[in-house]
């Protein structure tokens, strides 16, 4: 009988529990002891009260069909866990960050592992008990250091502003508190703490260092360091224990960092038979081509966009943000995170809402967004002028999609879509040669891949062979938190190389190629 992992966030503090292949998500919350959610009828499917919010593959107990949700509402009843997920019992007062991935470590250490990923807009931190191996819990927020710039480019910038100390203590005192957080949890000492881990991108892991990331945005891109290297806590987060190591995941080059070969390490991608594609989805579109015998890696600038930023009416994915939009009797349905008066739309919801509109002939191949007279009358309802004169589009509650959000998908999707391509391009590949598309990060956790593929975000394969590995970086992060997984990690890197797109001819053509939605 098949067993797997469910990881129950109530209240910001996520347990992790066991759950039979055959039994639903409901009956594993009670056996674990869970008194919620309410259950009037006892789960037959008749009250419709036990909903909670799932990621992952679940099986229908009624037809016995299986498929992938992102953060879907659910009655607990009716579902059964077809992989591990990620089960949500109540809205959380915290943005959503993705820390589902990280397993078990093998016993034998000694003290406590803190590991964590730090994204540019998020930050994922992991407690473990070295010696017997066990997670002691799990904790997302997001990145303090927001407030200098939702991209790297604009923390760069503030550090060629003299902001680096700045910067640095921010995500230093961050790190500080999400320790101490974890360890009242599970009434431990952040003094036990005996081994850290940090996983970041190249820029966000000289920010922790107190390294200057300026050269990394200028050409020839130089970082000052690709980390794999330890130094002792005393030098960057002293409160801790001022005797802990502190080890950095190695990175390839200024725009491929320690979180994508920690990522693809604990994905499985050195084990990997085929052609598998890996693409962390960000302010960055990271990526890697290749299989066992060695990768070719990749990074596209695609902005924000994604994130929720420099979007007319976007936000992170916390309570009230528009996380999915889809196709409803000729309109669109939308869903709001806490279930509350929509606030904005978060980067999975604006996929999907684009999505949507491309299907329903509201927005054209070219990115036109066409008129209220071109259009049914639902959808010339929602059809209105912006201030500066131009189409956008209602979801619900005064939150609406801009034509010159469409600008910025595009210009977004077009970046991973030729980096990509380009990848391919160069080992002689075309996409219906990849086996198994991998899609990484804290905002391609939550991407519906059909959205993805609607909208040309990534290449044209068919939709089983992608799968969603949660918060990998993370994952990764866990496993270095051991001897033997440090230096695996670490021979793995060797194999990883470097394509350079700023100078690639190929990848500009691919740009111009992609950013319609033929």
């Amino acid at each position: 009988m098949s067993a797997f992992k469910l990881n129950v966030v109530r209240d910001n503090v996520i347990k992790e529990i066991t759950a039979s292949a055959d039994e639903s998500i409901l009956h594993a919350l009670r056996e674990a002891g869970y008194t919620e959610p309410d259950a009037p009828c006892g789960g037959k499917g008749l009250c419709k009260k036990c909903n909670v919010r799932v990621t992952g593959k679940v099986k229908s107990v009624e037809t016995g069909e299986t498929k992938d949700v992102i953060e879907e509402e659910l009655l607990s009843c009716r579902y059964e866990p077809a992989s591990d997920l990620t089960v949500i019992l109540a809205a959380s007062t915290q943005m959503n960050v993705a820390v589902h991935g990280a397993e078990d470590l093998d016993a034998g250490g000694s003290g406590l592992g803190f590991a964590v990923d730090i994204g540019t807009t998020t930050v994922a931190s992991f407690l473990y008990d070295l010696e017997t191996g066990k997670s002691l819990g799990k904790l997302g927020d997001r990145n303090a250091q927001r407030s200098y710039g939702a991209d790297v480019i604009s923390r760069i910038n503030a550090c060629s502003e003299g902001k680096l100390p700045v910067l640095a203590k921010a995500i230093r005192t961050q790190l500080t508190g999400m320790a101490g957080k974890l360890c009242d949890s599970a009434y431990r000492s952040t003094r036990e703490i005996t081994q850290i881990t940090v996983a970041g991108n190249t820029t966000i892991q000289h920010l922790f260092a107190e390294l200057s990331p300026v050269n990394i945005g200028v050409a020839p891109f130089t970082p000052e360091s690709l980390f794999g290297d330890h130094r002792p806590s005393s030098e960057c987060l002293p409160d801790l224990d001022a005797d802990a190591d502190v080890y950095m995941t190695p990175a390839v080059a200024g725009y491929v960092g320690g979180d994508i070969t920690a990522g693809m390490y604990a994905s499985g991608c050195d084990k990997a038979e085929g052609l598998w594609l890996y693409i962390d989805i960000g302010t960055n579109g990271e990526m890697a081509l290749g299989n066992k015998n060695g990768y070719v890696s990749c990074a596209t600038a695609a902005g924000p966009a994604f994130e929720g930023a420099e979007i007319a009416c976007g936000m992170d994915g916390s309570p009230g943000a528009i996380d999915k939009v889809k196709v409803a009797d000729g309109d669109v349905a939308v869903h709001v995170i806490g279930d509350i008066q929509a606030k904005g739309v978060c980067g999975s919801g604006l996929i999907d809402a684009i999505a949507c509109m491309l299907q329903l002939g509201v927005i054209a191949e070219t990115g036109r967004m066409l008129n209220a007279d071109e259009l049914p009358e639902k959808l010339a309802k929602r059809i209105f002028k912006t201030e500066d004169g131009f189409n956008a589009f209602m979801l619900k509650d005064g939150i609406y999609i801009a034509a010159q959000d469409v600008r910025e998908v595009q210009l977004a999707k077009a970046a991973i879509r030729a980096g990509a391509e380009t990848l391919l391009e160069t080992q002689g590949k075309t996409a219906s040669d990849i086996t198994a598309l991998v899609i990484a990060g804290g905002f391609g956790s939550y991407m519906d891949k059909l959205s993805a593929l609607a909208i040309g975000l990534l290449p044209e394969v068919n939709p089983d062979i992608i799968r969603h590995v949660g918060n990998a970086a993370g994952a990764g992060a866990v496993i270095a938190l051991t001897e033997d997984g440090r230096k695996a990690m670490e021979e793995f890197t060797k194999e990883v190389g470097y394509l350079e797109l700023s100078s690639s001819s190929e990848f500009m053509e691919n740009y111009v190629e992609y950013m319609g939605f033929e």
